[in-house]
């Protein structure tokens, strides 16, 4: 009797720790479902229209957008949660080749222009675990259709790489994560998971891309990329 009621005790302490730990967790995950991010709109994309530097929190994470010429250049992160794939042109940049969000109905677009220097800060220092990442709409359709700035599409020599690095304290962490968007023809359409943690901890994350298709001006295909539950474990 005595030893049921001991691991009885003991399996109720391991669930409340297990409770709170996912609690923590939940909290620590960048979802971008928060409503002072989230789009007012179905099928539709949370930006400025005005020239300016804004910081979008969710989870332990802060994420830089930078507005230019009235709205009408934006770098860093955008909010999204649009599903459809449809692709006109540029105008259309704002959406997953996955067809919406990994969970939920926020994600982010990701466009790294390499000029204004977007980073994601955290805001407690920590090991970030991972996060979710697939093409976006445009890049997707400059590898696979081809278009006038990186010409013909992607062929079995052809890639187009992010890069992961990290910093603590200002000072660069020794390590870096390359995930690769496509190799060759095999281009990514699927949510996949990108392990952080070889990272160690950091306070900051920096992105940067890489490709076969460079110009005088650096890359040809667009540097766009999609993101969603940063900071969480696979699933």
């Amino acid at each position: 009797m005595k030893k049921s009621f001991l691991f009885v005790a003991a399996l109720a302490l391991t669930f409340a720790a297990c409770q709170k730990q996912g609690e923590v967790e939940d909290k620590f995950v960048a979802s971008f479902e928060e409503a002072a991010i989230s789009p007012s709109a179905s099928e539709s994309v949370f930006q400025y229209s005005v020239d300016t530097t804004v910081f979008l929190s969710s989870g332990n994470f802060t994420l830089q957008q930078s507005v230019a010429y009235g709205g009408s250049y934006v770098s860093g992160a955008v909010v999204s949660n649009i599903t459809t794939t449809e692709f006109k042109d540029y105008t259309d940049a704002n959406k997953s080749v996955a067809g919406g969000a990994f969970a939920g109905k926020n994600y982010i677009v990701w466009y790294e222009d390499g000029f204004t220097g977007n980073v994601i800060k955290l805001k407690t220092a920590a090991v970030v675990p991972g996060m979710y990442v697939c093409n976006n709409v445009y890049a997707y359709n400059s590898m696979t259709k081809g278009d006038d700035f990186a010409g013909e599409p992607f062929k079995a020599d052809d890639f187009f790489t992010l890069t992961i690095t990290g910093s603590l304290n200002g000072k660069a962490v020794n390590a870096k994560v390359d995930f690769d968007l496509a190799r060759g023809t095999d281009i990514v359409t699927a949510w996949t998971y990108v392990d952080l943690s070889k990272l160690g901890q950091v306070d900051e994350l920096q992105f940067s891309m890489s490709g076969s298709r460079t110009g005088d001006w650096g890359l040809n295909t667009p540097t766009y990329f999609c993101i969603d539950n940063l900071g969480g474990n696979k699933q």
